[in-house]
């Protein structure tokens, strides 16, 4: 009653007259009430809060690496190596000079971009495989999921090291070999929510009016499923980038002298009982980002469930 009340008084103030107006107005109206109560649920929540704060300024540290640190990542310097943390390095050296806060400042922009794209890859094949299986069903349905349950029984690391020694060493062999191993997950995500849709009664009208499959999918049933596919996406860089620091720190990833995470945690390891700086500021970046995706995802996730409401 009072959403209605303040929607008139809305309509009242804006002057919206014809019937064409008023709906579309009333159209966004509604979203933007929607967005304004995520918004707010999602506030509550002081950890999420703390991790979208984290992750931009992660993106922004990745956007402005040239300003932030422009002397490079690779300028050598031998006679200061294993530097320790000081006012002239703030991380230390690595083991042929390197400054390690320049490498763990432009290897923010590898991680993420990595990150992102594998997922964007994952997300982007997975939705279409999982629309299919789910909207046709039958026949479909079964060759489709029976082939992504064979990608599942090998471990999702596993799987995109053997992609990864396939493919070789390189940062868009890295990415399609992360984002392949990430496929499985979002099929099925996809599959069951469009499972729960397709049933509805809006499906049934655009039917009727004779819409194709194609825009049946996606003009009405994938915006109704966007919101796991939002929260999985989310966590799913964060898992991204701890695989591709994996591949990287056994070799696979990544070829020197490019400043990935990983790799540097790879090189600093026959270090690590002396020279301490050097595995230990590449690890908590990894940290930091993996933490500040995961308590984004959770608490949007909470945010874009009414059900979750306190």
């Amino acid at each position: 009653m009072n959403n209605t009340v303040s929607f008139k008084e809305h309509i009242l103030k804006t002057g919206t007259a014809s019937v064409q107006e008023y709906s579309a107005e009333h159209d966004n109206y509604v979203r933007k009430s929607q967005l304004r109560e995520i918004w707010g649920r999602f506030c509550k929540n002081r950890v999420a809060l703390l991790g979208l704060i984290c992750l931009l300024l992660l993106i922004a540290m990745a956007l402005f690496a040239d300003v932030i640190a422009p002397e490079g990542y690779d300028n050598q310097d031998l006679y200061n190596k294993f530097a320790p943390p000081s006012a002239e390095h703030w991380f230390g050296t690595d083991n042929v000079g390197r400054d390690i806060f320049d490498r763990v400042v432009h290897g923010s922009r590898i991680s993420l971009t990595v990150g992102m794209i594998s997922v964007s890859i994952a997300a982007v094949v997975g939705i279409l495989l999982g629309s299919i299986a789910g909207y046709y069903g039958g026949r479909t349905d079964n060759i489709i999921m029976r082939i992504l349950d064979v990608f599942m029984s090998v471990p999702g690391i596993l799987l995109s090291l053997s992609i990864a020694a396939a493919l070789g060493p390189g940062l868009f062999n890295l990415m399609i070999a992360v984002g392949i191993g990430s496929v499985p997950g979002y099929a099925r995500i996809v599959r069951a929510s469009i499972l729960s849709v397709k049933e509805q009664e809006y499906i049934e009208a655009a039917h009727c009016i004779g819409c194709s499959n194609a825009r049946i999918i996606f003009r009405h049933v994938l915006p109704n499923c966007l919101a796991p596919i939002i929260v999985q996406a989310t966590l799913g860089v964060a898992s991204a980038i701890l695989v591709a620091s994996s591949m990287s720190f056994l070799g696979l990833g990544l070829e020197p002298p490019i400043p990935e995470w990983g790799a540097m945690l790879s090189v600093g390891r026959p270090y690590i009982r002396d020279y301490w700086h050097l595995v230990a500021f590449p690890g908590m970046a990894i940290m930091i980002t993996v933490f500040s995706l995961n308590v984004f995802g959770d608490g949007l996730r909470d945010a874009l469930d009414p059900r979750l409401k306190q």
